[in-house]
């Protein structure tokens, strides 16, 4: 006997299956459960296999056979899927209220809430026309880069307390910041080495320290901090799409430094000596690869900004919301996204200032965003047979190993064992696959740096 079900249409996307399972079935999985459990129980005064059935039933009631009745009613709302052609997103709703009555010689109803993909429809996804930098190293970018392989092997001359900074001094100082008078996170330093003109700092404290000696006292330096500086909602939620820019008012800190001392560093000139012991035969080989690595640089930044445009449009064309489940999923990811974020930088969450619940309703629209193209990626995946492998999988895995200093099985063991894990991991690699597959079958139009069109590249075909 065929199970009964019926498919009731919710609001939006959301469908809501009512299954029956038939009494027989019930019966007999039941019953069955009543075997193996005979062979495994010890009831005094009975032989393990020869307890009788109404006995057990007393000392094991049917209700707790949780883990029987799960999957039973996993294959049938499987068969129900099957049956129906729903094709669900997200994790179902499971409704087991009818557990608490059940009876062997009862059919058993339940059911299951789920969201449903949409119909989707992508227009004209390849041949798609754009126009693209080519990737033009020029020789001081090149000479740049020589000079950061020179630092290397350079030699230190210590400096008189006399002596003025100047531009590529190499300094070790101590500091502290404060931000409207209260001590900065993060913004204390004892014995900081840096050197004057490669911008590890927040812009415009390294050119402060021009001209300052170490027979300076403490001094002082103003600086404006970064947008995210202390993870403040306010900061790093995201802007939804169209809507005007907020004006806000730079957040200035106050440093106070003391010089303790000052290095200069000498180049040594660029032979084919340095080349080999870069791991190059000679300066031209060097310099070759230099450029080559510059060239592959501006190459990749010019791809991200054509896919960029690609999801963008893609968004545009979208002519359906995505399901609530995959909104709350990609919220829930980037609320631990940022979670991460601050505990790798040392920041309680208390101190950090993120709130997490300001942080679902802020970045709601920026989730749907980034939904919408995740959902019209997969139509393109499906559309020209694009899948994710077990190599694509353990290529992830390696990759988030690396970010994350963790070992490959604890990234494997973590991602599998959470389907939202899971489904958010094969999401984001299926995408990647068909968004490559759009930018292969792109029509590109090359132009010069300083012959950039009038304005933003934008799709033409």
């Amino acid at each position: 006997m065929k199970m009964e079900f019926d498919v009731e249409e919710l609001e939006g996307l959301k469908r809501k299956i009512n299954i029956t399972i038939p009494e027989e079935v019930v019966t007999k999985r039941v019953n069955d459960a009543y075997k193996v459990m005979n062979k495994k129980v010890n009831i005094p005064g009975f032989r393990p296999g020869k307890i009788p059935q109404k006995i057990l039933e007393k000392q094991v009631p049917m209700q707790s056979m949780s883990e029987m009745f799960q999957e039973m009613m996993q294959d049938f709302y499987d068969e129900a899927l099957q049956r129906s052609g729903l094709k669900p997103t997200g994790q179902p709703e499971i409704d087991h209220a009818g557990m608490q009555d059940i009876k062997k010689n009862e059919p058993l109803k339940f059911s299951v809430t789920l969201d449903v993909k949409p119909e989707l429809k992508v227009k004209d996804y390849k041949g798609l026309k754009y126009k693209k930098k080519e990737a033009d190293v020029k020789a001081e970018e090149v000479e740049e880069t020589l000079l950061k392989v020179l630092s290397r092997q350079g030699s230190m001359e210590e400096m008189p307390a006399d002596y003025a900074v100047e531009d590529g001094d190499i300094l070790t100082l101590d500091f502290d910041g404060t931000f409207e008078g209260e001590v900065l996170e993060n913004g204390t330093a004892k014995d900081f080495e840096l050197r004057v003109g490669e911008k590890k700092m927040i812009p415009g404290f390294e050119g402060q320290l021009i001209g300052h000696t170490q027979n300076d006292e403490e001094f002082e330096i103003s600086a404006v901090l970064p947008a995210d500086w202390n993870q403040k909602l306010r900061r790093v939620s995201f802007p939804v799409p169209g809507a005007p820019d907020e004006k806000q008012d730079d957040d200035r800190a106050i440093f106070t430094v003391r010089i303790k001392k000052v290095r200069k560093l000498h180049l040594p000139e660029l032979t084919d000596e340095i080349a080999q012991r870069e791991g190059f035969d000679t300066v031209v080989d060097l310099r070759r690869a230099i450029k080559i690595d510059l060239q592959g640089n501006k190459d990749q930044e010019e791809e991200l900004r054509v896919k960029e445009d690609i999801f963008n449009l893609l968004v545009k064309d979208a002519e359906t919301d995505p399901p609530e489940s995959l909104i709350e999923r990609e919220l829930k990811f980037m609320i631990e996204g940022m979670k991460y974020q601050i505990a790798q930088s040392g920041m309680k969450m208390e101190d950090s200032g993120f709130e997490p619940e300001k942080a679902m309703k802020e970045w709601r629209e920026k989730a749907i965003f980034n939904t919408t193209g995740y959902m019209m990626l997969e139509f393109v995946a499906n559309a020209e047979d694009i899948h994710v492998t077990q190599q694509d999988m353990e290529g992830e895995y390696e990759l988030l190993a690396k970010q994350t200093k963790q070992s490959l099985e604890e990234i494997q063991k973590r991602i599998m064992s959470n389907p939202d894990s899971l489904n958010q991991t094969t999401t984001k690699i299926l995408g990647q696959k068909a968004m490559n597959f759009i930018y292969s079958n792109c029509e590109f139009e090359f132009f010069k740096a300083g012959d950039e069109p009038e304005t933003e590249t934008k799709q033409e075909g």
